[in-house]
């Protein structure tokens, strides 16, 4: 598996720190409006990557992470106070502003069908390790007190501009010390800001005050995760300074972190920024009370690369919806007729335990490596979406040549092949709704009850064999217990 790393702007062989067991860290929402059609393309990319990672057997331990205390949450929540007849505290509101937009980041996540992170850690339940983490970096020279605030010293920085390949005399030279901050360079940036009149702020040996943005990542990650990590995602906008910055502290506190670094394009509306100001704004809740399925979002993500900017419109959403039917309809075309095949083959001989039907797909199994392979190389699902057509032609041409005297044992395991195949990539790494198709197939049942008559006649050996051949060609674990075996698919 290859993975394009945005530090070294190559892709690279992917190799974990530990032998099948990911650490992925990637910036979650900043709680302060309702959530929109460009945060869930980042949420769905990586809950994609996760799928998929998880689909190649490794163990991934996923964290994604909530700011729920930032000046732009203090700036809506100053709104609520002045247009309140109550009194209600500008920390106070500032808490209810959170919570409020953190619940409907999470329904609209639900509606997307984007699975919740291991770990979902928030800003506010950071602060006294962050407070901690600032002491370090003063202790070692890497961070500067100024009243009562505390700044990182740029200066201090080993290679900064790296991730961002930027050069830090060039930066330099625009960078600008704003009125009432008090850091030595431009480019230095706030670990721990002074408290001001009202604002949410806790106890800190610098005074009250509450964190800089940047560094909630860098001890969240590092406690969750440990001082180093393999994967770190985000939007390609929080590259410079967010990540940037979270280089800086990490290595200035002695850290390792990130060792891979993911960055999904951004999405515009026919091809300009989304904006309230431009009355283009879309949020999740809008884009769902107006199409009804989330899938159409999903498909137009599919089929541009991750780290490519996609453009939004109606238009193209009407493609997704075209997409989504073709697969739907193929879907109930190739169960209808496997349905009506497999009375057909009921009377026909038990299976040859040796009998592996991947023999016999040829070009339907190399599809299934094509769709793999786009998918090791980089998370293609534009090329892996054409992959799953490819294998939709394939039935479709099956299906238009079965006949009712067509007893093809071969044809029929093909299609069926092709069917879970496109079934299970579709649900399980891409995350689209498409019914229930769980239940198991003639060939699997019949595959099942041979293991289970081996058993019986204590040929281990052969009981053996047929479980492997169920979890290589169908994915499908057996598992036996006291009152008999039970079956489900490796997710």
């Amino acid at each position: 598996m290859k993975i394009y790393n945005s530090l070294t702007r190559k892709k690279e062989e992917f190799v974990p720190i530990k032998e099948k067991k990911i650490g992925m860290y990637v910036c979650g929402p900043t709680v302060y409006d309702e959530p929109h059609i460009g945060h869930a393309r980042s949420a769905y990319i990586f809950d994609m990557i996760r799928r998929y990672l998880k689909h190649s057997n490794y163990e991934v331990q996923f964290v994604r992470n909530v700011t729920d205390v930032d000046d732009k949450i203090i700036s809506k929540a100053r709104e609520m106070v002045s247009g309140q007849l109550t009194v209600v505290s500008l920390a106070e509101a500032s808490k209810e502003i959170a919570k409020k937009y953190l619940e409907s980041y999470h329904r609209d996540m639900k509606l997307l069908g984007i699975g919740h992170p291991d770990s979902e850690p928030r800003a506010t339940e950071y602060i006294p390790k962050m407070i901690g983490y600032i002491g370090d970096l003063i202790t070692r020279g890497a961070a500067y007190i100024a009243g009562g605030d505390v700044y990182f010293d740029i200066k201090k920085a080993k290679d900064y501009g790296k991730l961002s390949n930027q050069n830090i005399e060039n930066m330099e030279m625009g960078a600008r010390v704003s009125p009432g901050e008090k850091k030595r360079d431009g480019l230095d940036f706030a670990l721990w800001k002074s408290a001001k009149e009202g604002e949410p702020s806790w106890d800190s040996p610098w005074g009250k005050g509450r964190p800089g943005w940047h560094i909630e990542c860098s001890v969240m990650s590092s406690d969750i995760l440990g001082d180093e990590f393999d994967i770190h995602g985000g939007g390609i906008d929080l590259i410079f300074p967010h990540h940037e910055n979270e280089i800086a502290q990490s290595e200035g506190a002695g850290k390792g972190f990130a060792r891979l670094w993911i960055h999904n394009g951004l999405l515009t509306i026919n091809q300009e920024k989304m904006a309230k100001s431009l009355g283009n704004f879309i949020s999740i809740q809008d884009f769902i009370k107006e199409y009804k399925d989330a899938d159409y979002l999903k498909l137009l993500f599919l089929n541009t690369h991750y780290r490519h900017p996609v453009d939004y419109t109606r238009e193209k959403i009407g493609e997704a919806k075209k997409e989504k039917e073709r697969i739907k309809i193929f879907l109930k075309t190739a169960k209808s007729n496997i349905e009506k095949y497999e009375s057909a083959y009921n009377e026909r001989p038990i299976f040859d335990s040796k009998l592996h039907f991947n023999n016999f797909l040829k070009d339907a199994v190399t599809c299934k490596d094509s769709l793999e392979k786009a998918m090791d190389d980089d998370f293609n699902t534009s090329q892996a979406i054409g992959e799953i057509f490819n294998m939709i032609h394939i039935g479709n041409s099956i299906t238009m040549t079965l006949d009712d005297n067509n007893n093809d044992m071969i044809r029929y395991t093909k299609l069926k092949y092709i069917r879970d195949t496109v079934y299970d990539f579709c649900t399980r790494i891409f995350g689209l709704s498409l019914g229930d198709e769980e239940a198991l197939c003639f060939v699997e049942k019949k595959l099942i009850e041979e293991r289970k008559r081996f058993r019986e006649l204590k040929d281990f050996k052969k009981a053996d064999e047929f479980r492997q051949i169920l979890l290589k060609d169908y994915n499908i674990i057996l598992e036996d217990e006291k009152d008999g075996t039970v079956w489900r698919r490796k997710t």
